[in-house]
């Protein structure tokens, strides 16, 4: 039973993408620091280059979790966007002991790039460090593709939880049967 909602966020766009991808919250607790270790060796190793110490959860559609905010804020710049909305986030939270980090994880990618992922870039950041698993989306407010603008209203609300009841279902997860049909009916 994945739970979502989104909201618009004004102001500064590092903010939200900062929380999405904080280390604290992200980093798969199956690996002892040795583990990581090991692996960040190896991954520094094969692609020369300065990698976390640590796994994490954060995966960029339609452009690098790395850079994601300069990103961004190059697409905003190029379709001269003035908008005071920067960014949208949102959030899709999974029932307690019903999925494993990398299937919240997998489910949370194909759920933004079937949303968003024509037209916009998005962070995908899997969050563990509560008893219920969930994912945080920051979405730009602006398509990199054409310049337009994504619309929060209660139509894509409504097709972001029927694409996320469609993965539950696809992934063999539960989902709300019945909804209130409230904007926070969960």
């Amino acid at each position: 039973m994945a739970v979502c909602e989104i909201w618009d966020v004004k102001g500064r766009l590092d903010h939200p993408i900062d929380y999405a991808e904080n280390p604290e919250k992200t980093a798969n607790p199956k690996y002892t620091d040795a583990d990581l270790q090991a692996m960040g060796d190896v991954m520094k190793y094969a692609i020369n280059g300065d990698k976390t110490e640590r796994q994490f959860f954060v995966t960029g559609v339609n452009c690098d979790p790395a850079t994601a905010r300069d990103e961004m804020m190059m697409a905003k710049a190029q379709w001269n966007d003035q908008s005071e909305i920067v960014c949208y986030h949102g959030f899709q939270s999974f029932k307690h002991g019903e999925v494993t980090p990398e299937q919240a994880h997998e489910v949370g990618v194909k759920l933004a790039e079937k949303m968003w992922g024509g037209r916009f870039q998005v962070i995908v950041a899997t969050h563990l460090n509560t008893d219920c698993l969930h994912n945080h989306f920051v979405v730009n407010s602006v398509s990199y593709i054409d310049g337009k603008h994504y619309h929060d209203n209660k139509k894509n609300l409504r097709l972001l939880r029927q694409r996320s009841d469609e993965l539950c279902r696809e992934y063999s997860l539960s989902v709300i049967e019945h909804p209130s049909g409230r904007k926070k009916p969960y």
